[in-house]
């Protein structure tokens, strides 16, 4: 670290629903003091950022913020929450020097290269290739993807708007259920299928298929029918879901060229890490006709850190200290 970095920042992880802060070491990337604030109780982000300040028991100029909203313009607007700020004014407005903020999924490839062993768990796949691309995806709220990309001044992060892609159907029995599931949605992405809703949407998909009218059940339920065998079609909505999540991560393998690995994160991978060992995941990631043998090669880690979006706020703050 150089004299002109900071000790000491705050970071944030922002979704549609929670606001987790955290102070972190900006030389060993540890974060202490985690904090979560639903959305719903401030008014504005830079009044939730206030509201942490002040109990902070030292002064904190700087901060790195991932968010779950595109950063297109200098206004944000949050995809799945209220808020909405300007870039150009949170730090005067929360009392800082200065904030970097950052796409929720561009934050989870900056953590990545920082990752501990513990905080992965491996899901077949030969070695990482160094300095090859890298990918992160996730379905949570909705379905993030970003890439990672290394140069002479170190890794890039590559964020974009993947999970907003067209979903495609490969046989009759998929395009049954995905123009169902269009019908009620309009255009189907990507996302409309591998979220926590998304799975919610499978499954009513599935029961309308059967002739039943709209089923009011959670993400959760359905997944937790499907692993207890209780409901038929609970188990075919995950292994929908899980199928899908497998091709999608072996496409973003190959648009990227991730030859340094492909990493699951978001809220709902590491709850079902028992589902996605077997077969079926890995060799839908797979099956992708004469370019089997670049992917089968790439190595699969599904990020069960607790915090990797803090984490990668720290670190991607911390490269923008040191680069500016």
């Amino acid at each position: 670290m150089t004299k002109d970095i900071p000790a000491h920042a705050l970071v944030a992880d922002i979704g549609g629903t929670n606001a987790r802060f955290a102070t972190a070491d900006l030389a060993t990337l540890a974060l202490r003091d985690i904090r979560t604030f639903p959305t719903a109780e401030h008014a504005t982000l830079a009044a939730a950022m206030r509201a942490y300040l002040k109990d902070a028991p030292e002064k904190i100029a700087h901060a790195g913020l991932a968010v779950a909203a595109p950063l297109r313009d200098d206004t944000v607007k949050f995809t799945n929450a209220v808020w909405t700020f300007k870039q150009s004014t949170l730090a005067q407005e929360a009392g800082l020097e200065a904030a970097y903020v950052f796409n929720d999924f561009e934050a989870q490839a900056y953590a990545l290269p920082v990752l501990s062993d513990d905080e992965l768990h491996a899901l077949g796949g030969v070695s990482v290739v160094e300095e090859a691309p890298k990918v992160v995806l996730g379905p949570g709220t909705g379905l993030g993807v970003a890439g990672l990309i290394w140069s002479p001044s170190g890794w890039i992060p590559v964020p974009g708007e993947g999970g907003h892609q067209t979903f495609p159907a490969e046989n009759e029995r998929e395009l049954a259920i995905l123009e169902r599931m269009r019908k009620s949605l309009g255009r189907l992405s990507v996302e409309r299928a591998l979220s926590g809703p998304g799975l919610a949407n499978i499954y009513q998909a599935i029961a309308a298929s059967h002739g039943l009218g709209k089923v009011d059940l959670s993400p959760k339920e359905v997944e937790q029918m499907a692993i207890s065998g209780e409901d038929d079609m609970a188990t075919q909505a995950l292994d929908f879901f899980v199928q899908w999540l497998g091709r999608f991560a072996g496409d973003m393998a190959l648009a990227f060229g991730a030859r340094g690995g492909v990493y699951i994160g978001g809220g709902i991978a590491p709850k079902m890490l028992s589902r996605l060992e077997q077969a079926d995941f890995r060799e839908e990631f797979e099956r992708k006709g004469r370019m089997k043998p670049y992917v089968e090669a790439i190595p699969i880690q599904v990020v069960v850190s607790d915090y990797p979006g803090l984490k990668g706020a720290a670190a991607g703050l911390r490269t923008k200290l040191t680069n500016s």
